[in-house]
């Protein structure tokens, strides 16, 4: 029985020490043991800061929240915060405070904006406060928003859609009516009947086109014996070429003859002219002293002898 009184002693003081361990190591945690450089800043609104926030430099834990309290500045009431910086930071004079959420449901800090001056806030200084959008007022401004739109724009839309529709189903009732008598159309032209039809019309289109090769390949025939002729041809042309060039001698050669015979014929038309004029006058001296046909003497050749 006592020994297992000893052992109830010594497992809960165990207990005890680790109870002890656990709080001092979150006491290291949480950073109110360590002090660092204290500074200051104000805000008009610190929902969701108190002692022990988180405070960041540019995303970089330095610090947390060593105190907040309520103080005039303007004749307003404003929030003091003292800021425990652990790690050194090298602010610039210009740097702004603001308080963040870094998500929906995370808890806010306090985030320091670098600024871009190159003097350096000691520390003590004052840090200038930024006023943070607060998510859950955006949204209610949100809300506000679509609901003004909701009212004045939505409803009067839905309103005039709701004018709309019974003309638009009438159209539409129409519509259907005219694709039903187009389906009815469709299907009889796509009857038996008719597909039978556009099947022979399909064959005698293949036949056709059976016949339009054969045509073309009779055609091609053609074309390939008009060859032929036209080779015959030009070289017929080439004969006659060959013809004409002899046949120039020979006319030639004609010509001149031709030449002499009409100048044969026009001294014998010459001749029968002379013998005309001569019988005429021969034909008007009968005429006119008919004795001197037996009066007459015969003619004397050119030595003047008697014929």
């Amino acid at each position: 029985m006592k020994r297992d009184n000893v052992n109830y002693l010594l497992v809960g003081s165990f207990v005890l020490l680790m109870a002890a361990v656990l709080l001092y190591a979150l006491y290291r945690i949480t950073g109110h043991s360590a002090k660092g450089d204290t500074f200051f800043t104000h805000f008009p609104n610190v929902a969701g800061i108190k002692e022990g926030t988180v405070v960041t430099y540019e995303g970089f834990e330095v610090g947390n929240v060593a105190k907040v309290e309520p103080v005039v500045r303007e004749k307003r009431t404003a929030y003091r915060i003292t800021l425990n910086l652990r790690k050194p930071v090298s602010m610039p004079v210009d740097s702004q405070a603001v308080i963040a959420t870094p998500g929906l449901l995370s808890a806010p800090l306090i985030e320091i904006k670098e600024g871009r001056s190159v003097d350096i806030l000691a520390a003590g200084g004052d840090i200038s406060g930024r006023n943070r959008i607060d998510l859950m007022e955006s949204v209610a401004a949100l809300a506000s928003e679509l609901g003004t739109i909701t009212e004045t724009s939505i409803k009067p839309l839905l309103a005039q859609i709701g004018q709309s529709v019974p003309p638009a189903m009438a159209d539409m009732r129409s519509t259907m009516e005219r694709i039903n008598r187009t389906a009815g159309r469709v299907e009889t032209l796509f009857s038996e009947q008719n597909v039978s039809h556009w099947n022979s019309l399909l064959k005698n289109a293949d036949q056709a086109s059976d016949n339009a090769l054969k045509l073309s390949g009779n055609a091609l025939k053609l074309s390939t014996e008009l060859s032929g002729v036209r080779s015959e041809i030009e070289g017929l042309v080439k004969d006659s070429r060959a013809l004409v060039d002899d046949s120039r001698g020979l006319v030639g050669s004609s010509s001149k003859d031709l030449k002499a015979l009409l100048g044969r014929v026009d001294a014998m038309l010459y001749q029968l002219e002379s013998a005309g004029r001569n019988l005429n006058e021969f034909s008007r001296t009968i005429r006119e002293n008919p004795a001197a046909l037996i009066n007459s003497k015969p003619p004397t050749d050119v030595a003047g002898a008697p014929q």
